[in-house]
C-alpha cells in the first residue's frame, strides 16, 4: 500500500497514525464535516491544513483528507517540483510543510511556489503555518514564497486549526470562492462557547453537492460511509484507505480490490 507508506510518513507524534475516527471521536471534526471533506476529496479538489503554533494537529488531519483519496490516486511526496511534473497518472503532490525547515517533504521559496504549480497536473495537498485563511494567503504571496496568484486561487479548500484548553480543534473549513484571485469563504466554523461545528453557508454547501455528485459520492452517502466506520470501529488507517477504497469503487459499480495484499 504505497499510499499508506506516504501517508504514515507524516506522523509527527509517534505511535499509529490517527484517523478520522480517532478525530471524530476527539471532537476535531464532527460527521457532517467529515463527510463534506470526503465528498469534496472524491471531487477533485486540492487542500491546505494549517494552524499557527505547531503540535494542534495540522499533519494528523492532512493524513485523514490523504486517506480520502481514490485508490487509483498515486501520493507523491515532492522534495524538488523540478524533479515532478505530469506523472502520466492520476496523482497528488504532497508537501509535509509549505515551511523553511530542512526536513523531508519541507518546501520554501522558489520551490514551494514551483509546488503550488503541479495542480496543474494533479491535485496538492500541504500543510503550513497559519491561524486564518487570510494569513495563509499573504504567506504564500509573500516574499518567502512568491506563488502566483493563480496557482494558490486554485487551490479548492483551506482547513485551520486551533488548540485551547486541551482540544485540537478544526476552527474553519474555507472553500476557494472560485474566483480568479485567492479568495477564500468559509463554509464550517467550530463554535467555542458550545463546542458545535456550524454550517455558515447553505449555498456553498449546495455548490459542493454539485460537484460530489460528478464523483458518485454524494454528502449523503459520504455521511452514511463515515457513521458506518465509527459503528465499526475502523480506526487503523489501512482499514479506513481499504473500506474508501471500497467506497469509490462501489460508486463505480466496479470490483473491489483488496490494497493489502
Amino acid at each position: 500500500m504505497g499510499n499508506v507508506r506516504e501517508i504514515e510518513s507524516l506522523n509527527q507524534r509517534g505511535g499509529r497514525m490517527l484517523s478520522v475516527v480517532d478525530l471524530i471521536e476527539d471532537g476535531t471534526l464532527d460527521v457532517p464535516t467529515a463527510a463534506v471533506l470526503l465528498s469534496l476529496t472524491a471531487a477533485g479538489a486540492s487542500f491546505l491544513t494549517a494552524a499557527g503554533p505547531g503540535g494542534v494537529g495540522k499533519s494528523t488531519l492532512l493524513a485523514v483528507l490523504l486517506s480520502f483519496l481514490p485508490p487509483d490516486e498515486r501520493i507523491v511526496t515532492v522534495t524538488d517540483p523540478a524533479h515532478a511534473g505530469d506523472s502520466g497518472e492520476a496523482t497528488c503532490w504532497l508537501c509535509h510543510e509549505i515551511g523553511a525547515g530542512h526536513w523531508y517533504g519541507y518546501l520554501w521559496g522558489r520551490r514551494a511556489a514551483d509546488f503550488f504549480a503541479l495542480n496543474n497536473s494533479g491535485r496538492i495537498a500541504a500543510t503550513l503555518h497559519a491561524d486564518t485563511a487570510e494569513e495563509a494567503v499573504d504567506q504564500l504571496l509573500g516574499l518567502g514564497v512568491g506563488a502566483s496568484e493563480t496557482d494558490i486561487a486554485a487551490i479548492d479548500v483551506l482547513l485551520t486549526m486551533v488548540r485551547t484548553g486541551g482540544k485540537r480543534r478544526v476552527s474553519t473549513v474555507y472553500i476557494s470562492s472560485g474566483a480568479e484571485i485567492p479568495r477564500f469563504e468559509p463554509m464550517v466554523t467550530w463554535d467555542p462557547h458550545g463546542d458545535r461545528f456550524e454550517v455558515l453557508s447553505a449555498k456553498q454547501v449546495a455548490r459542493v453537492q454539485q460537484c460530489a455528485e460528478r464523483s458518485s459520492i454524494t454528502i449523503e452517502r459520504a455521511t452514511e460511509f463515515i457513521k458506518n466506520l465509527i459503528s465499526d470501529h475502523t480506526r487503523y488507517l489501512e482499514d479506513v484507505v481499504q473500506a474508501v477504497a471500497d467506497l469509490y469503487c462501489a460508486s463505480r459499480g466496479s470490483a473491489p480490490a483488496d490494497l493489502r495484499k
